[in-house]
């Protein structure tokens, strides 16, 4: 299963190497289906109650998600996080300290982020969402990738008004098994098909022009 990115071509590359995992996986005799989801509350939902056996992509070593990730797949970007003009720039979680900060509904955030007493988070449904609350003044902050979040701003007309401090927190991204038998041999069977993919240049291939960082740059 796919989620969502907010970069709509790099959503749609995730889903065309998804397929090229799942043709290498036919001919190793194992069936798969991919299936393509807009939301990350409503994906995670699938997962945590066994109606789809892998999620992608998803953050290696996340503590707020179940199961065992494969191998390593791309690199997110930093998080960043995004203000009005007339508060930032904010360049650490602590600065947070007494905001309101806007979030996405079953997305990955640090665990210092969610674990401080002193922010106040407020969960939405969107990054498009939080960035015009934001621009009225409905939050004092929302934390986002920097890629994900300036193209956004952009494409809204809110660069003048909202911007972003420094770069923090990049991680590696993979698919999601369940801890299970099964979930374990899906995982051996997928990390072969991913390796095989990246030898022959069709990992290279499917990300380019596309704003994923490779593991192999």
């Amino acid at each position: 299963m796919n989620g969502p990115t907010s970069d709509q071509t790099l959503t749609n590359a995730n889903a065309e190497w998804t397929q090229h995992v799942i043709e290498r996986l036919k001919l190793r005799d194992v069936d798969c289906e991919a299936v393509n989801i807009d939301h990350w509350a409503r994906a995670n939902k699938m997962f945590r109650d066994g109606t789809a056996d892998v999620l992608f992509p998803e953050i290696v070593g996340d503590p707020e998600q179940p199961g065992i990730t494969g191998m390593p797949i791309a690199l997110t970007y930093g998080f960043v996080i995004f203000t009005r003009y007339d508060t930032g720039p904010l360049n650490t979680i602590e600065s947070l300290e007494g905001l309101r900060v806007g979030t996405i509904r079953g997305r990955f955030y640090p665990s210092e982020f969610l674990n401080h007493p002193g922010i106040q988070i407020q969960r939405t449904n969107s990054l498009e969402q939080n960035m015009h609350m934001l621009a009225l003044e409905r939050i004092d902050a929302t934390i986002e990738y920097q890629s994900d979040g300036v193209a956004l701003l952009s494409r809204l007309g809110l660069r003048a008004m909202i911007h972003h401090g420094d770069e923090f927190g990049v991680n590696e991204l993979a698919y999601r098994f369940h801890l299970s038998d099964r979930g374990i041999w899906l995982r051996h069977h997928f990390d072969a098909a991913v390796q095989e993919l990246i030898e022959d240049g069709t990992y290279q291939q499917t990300f380019a022009g596309t704003s994923q960082r490779l593991i192999t740059d």
